[in-house]
């Protein structure tokens, strides 16, 4: 069961389609996204370098690049010191490079993910000191890091943090006040004290931004470095889920724009090998195949090997690291299935399902994959989940959440149980003692506030529409509102009192649903496809007649009642002939 809500604005879409040349339902799209100026709804539309920001008005950004400038001209040692998921490793690798083209002396530092965990620690401070390190670099993290940060400062190190993390905080509403750590300069949007209007950035589009600047002050014109940089800040931007509004969707449209025609050796390589070489590569191919493939070297070894394979300029060891890149995550896909098996048994047999907040403990599974299985049982059962598993100084844990529910402020106010936490609002990562792993779970349930109706899954509706205003020029037109993902949902309509004139069966199960849909009102018919109808239909069936006629009926190829859908138009496209196709995410029997 799903609820279907339809968005609400006071924005007049019938004027805004006229003033803009556009489809009025593609005009309440752009309303939803709050676009309400002309100004802001061309900017979505056509996008482009007009749509970043100048990152000059972020807090310490000016301080942070003169910083890492004079370290350059003054021939300090230098170390950029990452993260092992894509954001991370991007991130690094922006970096990194930027900083030996404009002839600094760098070395590039990820913590490996079992051994050390998140962020910075006092193991690798001490380390960096003892090799010469005078200027450590954080990005993707530090934001959290008092006590290493610190230490640094205590070794004699310029500390410069570039991070899109939540800080810490005392106080609440007006009163409330960052915590931050006592670094040279400190780029995070998220800081209170930042003016700059865009908060949403990852720490790859933080990067970009900062060697745009390092390059200009080095007055270094390199065309294609740059567009490098912008395509890994693309990548980086999908891969950490962050809204792709405003400069995050611009970053990404220009980042895809490039990635086909990368003259980066590891990136080319990465993608022949991921067997995309002959496809147009769009946010779906970076969100689900180039992106796990990043992420499994941080998960099951070290993510430094990616840093080095888009490093590189060697193709032969390029390939091998590729190819050693899709194995990892050929072996991370095998791993996450058995433990999301595992994670929902347990789950199923103990008495957690009664929790509106979901805390999971299984020793076994490998902690590199616990987000991962966090999010598949949080997707089936649409509750914050934290999957917690067991490792070499304790537990474990990471979290994600679903909407109404701010996941790092929740840990935050529990924070006393932690040895480590960070985090933000959807997803958040820990370490604790074991035996507070039940406290956990009792705080955190009875701290939660979320409504009944809040754990059920929503679908937000852009507009409500009749089939005469669906057609090839709408989809078309649709399509310019990619990239599409968190902050931007591929749009999504309704139509109500629908026929179903045909229903068949295909695919080798025979559990996809392909329907000819008409409205009475217009006798316009549309081809519709359902991925995962079959059995919702089947019940649906069952409620109104005897189980026994229900396969009857769907077999029959005719419903014999009216349907309420909800769903996106796509283009098909099919021995040279493109035809509207709604992709039904949802439907109901109309009343």
């Amino acid at each position: 069961m799903k609820r279907w809500l339809l968005k609400r604005t006071k924005i007049d879409t019938a004027a805004m389609a006229r003033d803009l040349g556009i489809r009025r339902a593609t005009a309440a799209v752009l309303a939803n996204r709050e676009l309400s100026s002309r100004q802001a709804a061309r900017s979505f539309l056509y996008g482009g370098t007009a749509a970043l920001g100048n990152p000059l008005e972020m807090k310490d950004f000016s301080q942070a690049v003169s910083l890492l400038a004079e370290a350059i001209r003054a021939g300090k040692r230098i170390a950029v010191y990452g993260d092992y998921d894509v954001d991370g490793v991007m991130s690094t690798s922006i970096l990194y490079q930027t900083i030996l083209r404009c002839g600094g002396n760098a070395v590039f530092y990820l913590p490996h993910r079992q051994k050390e965990g998140y962020g910075l620690n006092l193991r690798a401070v001490e380390q960096l000191a003892a090799e010469g390190i005078e200027v450590l670099f954080t990005c993707d993290n530090g934001i959290a890091a008092l006590q290493e940060i610190a230490l640094a400062k205590e070794k004699g190190m310029t500390v410069v943090v570039l991070d899109h993390h939540e800080p810490g905080f005392r106080g609440e509403g007006e009163e409330r006040r960052d915590i931050l750590p006592a670094a040279d300069a400190i780029i995070d949007p998220k800081q209170r004290a930042c003016p700059y209007p865009f908060k949403q950035m990852c720490a790859g589009g933080l990067s970009y931004y900062f060697a745009h600047h390092l390059l200009q002050i080095f007055e270094i014109t390199d065309e294609g470095l740059e567009r490098q940089l912008l395509t890994f800040a693309g990548i980086a931007t999908v891969c950490d889920i962050v809204d792709l509004l405003g400069e995050n969707r611009a970053l990404v449209q220009m980042g895809l724009a490039e990635i086909g025609k990368t003259k980066n050796i590891g990136l080319r390589v990465l993608i022949e090998e991921a067997g995309l070489s002959d496809k147009a590569i769009s946010e779906y191919h970076i969100g689900f195949i180039i992106g796990p493939c990043i992420n499994a070297t941080g998960r099951l070894e070290s993510g430094r090997l990616a840093v080095e394979l888009f490093c590189t300029q060697n193709e032969k060891e390029a390939r091998e690291k590729a190819r050693h890149l899709v194995m990892l995550n050929a072996e991370r896909k095998q791993l996450t299935e058995e433990a999301a098996e595992r994670a929902d048994i347990a789950l199923q047999e103990g008495d957690a399902l009664q929790d509106r907040v979901l805390v999971l403990y299984d020793a076994e599974i490998h902690e590199s994959i616990a987000g991962i299985v966090a999010g598949r049982i949080k997707d089936k059962y649409y509750r914050p989940t934290i999957l917690i598993t067991g490792s070499e100084d304790g537990a474990k844990g990471s979290g994600r959440s679903i909407e109404g529910y701010h996941l790092f402020e929740a840990l935050f106010a529990n924070r006393d149980l932690f040895t480590r936490f960070g985090g933000h609002a959807m997803a958040a990562g820990l370490s604790l003692p074991v035996e507070n792993i039940p406290v956990l779970r009792r705080r955190l349930n009875e701290g939660c506030t979320l409504t009944e109706e809040q754990m059920i899954p929503i679908l937000r509706l852009e507009d409500a529409l009749s089939f005469a205003e669906i057609d090839l020029g709408l989809a078309m037109e649709l399509q310019t509102l990619e990239p599409f993902g968190k902050g931007n949902p591929a749009p999504l309509f309704a139509s109500k009192g629908i026929h179903a004139d045909r229903v068949d069966l295909i695919g080798k199960n025979k559990d996809i649903l392909r329907l000819t849909l008409s409205e009475p009102e217009n006798g316009i018919r549309l081809s519709a496809i359902s991925f995962d109808g079959y059995e919702p239909l089947r019940e649906m069936l069952k409620a109104l007649y005897p189980a026994e006629d229900c396969d009857k009926i769907i077999h029959s190829g005719l419903l014999p009642q009216l349907l309420d859908i909800v769903y996106s138009i796509e283009i098909n496209s099919y021995r040279g002939r493109s035809n509207v196709q709604l992709i039904l995410k949802d439907f109901r029997f109309a009343k």
